[in-house]
């Protein structure tokens, strides 16, 4: 009989990431007679007819989330009082508490009863350990074993600590984020890094790069370059306008795609990237794409593939996917980056928030297209055979099943 998982993503801001994305893959790759997956979502997404045409059903988990502005943050006293040692935990005491109350306790009861009528044999929480604190939960309300998979750098209190230890598995996405949950203490009876995997029949195109490039409007000689993620500071779009900024005079038919859409902390942020994109005299050059269900037929139209996160980036999916498109992709060297890429061997490397750097990589990458061909092609080679998707789905498979057999903590 096929173990039952639920699988909870609770990312909100109204856009489609990298988790859920992973698990979109990881569902086309399962065998259906060992897993039965099911979903649990904090808002409605944009991909649901895609879940259910892959036979995954879906269900919606109402979570209230505490503002993080409130009025105290303009007050010269409070401030003052933050700075306090003691005064500082008891204040973050209290939000920990308010947090459990108002968010976490009434979402856990939700997600229980979701358990419960799914017949679930095992958890799977996918954005980690502090935002799924209440799926850790809703596991102890229905003794349901729980997996909890980690896929960024988060912080940790005491709280994450003693719930780390009530899961049957923590799974790192990276080393680099396995030795971030080692440092802080955030440690499981069972601890191992799964990396994700890219389908490629779903990387497989389906329309020309001459189509894509008639339909946006881009000279089939033209080079051009994609950024794929949702538009937010720590993405570091603004880095990469203001690099092509910078060769705009050297590459003049140079376009850059930009695809994904805003997230609602990245509003302000996006309007901003937009007047400076006019004020470069950059708008027909840098196309604004929003939302695309297409990412395949861009990833393959273009000739670089980049990446700007001034953040260490957990994982960085369109990496992945550029290199098994065979594209040279040029990536900021931070996070689990670092584990996908090998500078000038198959891939370009730049520190994070550098726009000379970034700038200096783009020139060298679109003066010579055969050499950027060359390290695409190579990143493709090492990338198929580490990162299949079977490998990834009997890797998780044998998890679940292994999870199920042994029962909860």
């Amino acid at each position: 009989m096929a173990v039952r998982v639920l699988i909870v993503e609770a990312s909100s801001g109204g856009v489609v990431g990298g988790s859920l994305t992973g698990f979109l893959h990881l569902f086309r790759g399962l065998d259906r007679s060992r897993i039965e997956p099911s979903i649990a979502l904090y808002e409605e997404k944009a991909i649901e007819a895609e879940l259910a045409e892959l036979g995954v059903a879906v269900h919606h988990v109402q979570r209230r989330r505490l503002p993080k502005e409130h009025g105290l943050l303009k007050s010269e006293s409070y401030q003052r009082a933050k700075k306090v040692g003691a005064v500082r935990g008891i204040l973050r005491g209290a939000r920990q508490a308010a947090r459990l109350i108002a968010e976490e306790m009434p979402a856990a009861l939700q997600l229980a009863r979701v358990v419960r009528s799914t017949g679930a044999d095992v958890i799977h929480l996918g954005n980690g350990v502090r935002a799924n604190f209440d799926g850790i939960l809703a596991g102890a309300m229905t003794g349901t074993p729980v997996i909890c998979h980690v896929k960024g750098f988060e912080k940790y209190s005491g709280r994450e600590r003693w719930g780390a230890r009530r899961l049957s598995c923590l799974v790192s996405m990276t080393e680099a984020i396995a030795t971030h949950c080692r440092q802080h203490g955030v440690v499981a009876p069972d601890n191992r890094v799964i990396y994700d995997a890219v389908d490629l029949a779903w990387l497989a195109p389906q329309r020309s790069p001459r189509e894509v490039r008639d339909e946006l409007g881009v000279a089939v000689d033209a080079p051009m370059l994609l950024i794929s993620g949702n538009i937010q500071e720590w993405k570091g779009q603004a880095v990469l306008v203001e690099a092509l900024g910078e060769i705009a005079e050297r590459h003049p038919t140079a376009v850059c795609l930009m695809a994904g859409g805003v997230h609602r902390a990245g509003e302000a942020y996006a309007d901003a990237m937009r007047k400076r994109i006019d004020d470069l005299g950059l708008g027909s050059r840098v196309k604004l794409l929003g939302f695309r269900d297409d990412i395949p037929d861009l990833i393959h139209a273009v000739d670089v593939v980049v990446h700007a996160s001034v953040r260490p980036e957990p994982f960085g999916r369109v990496i992945l996917e550029g290199m098994l498109a065979g594209k040279l992709v040029i990536a900021t060297e931070a996070g689990g980056v670092l584990e996908l890429i090998e500078d000038e061997a198959t891939g370009r490397l730049v520190p994070p928030g550098d726009v000379a750097a970034l700038a200096d990589a783009l020139d060298r990458s679109l003066s010579d297209l055969q050499q950027s061909a060359a390290i695409g092609a190579r990143a493709k080679a090492w990338a198929s055979e580490k990162f299949s998707l079977a490998h990834h789905a009997e890797q998780m498979t044998e998890l679940f099943e292994r999870t199920h057999k042994n029962g909860a903590v």
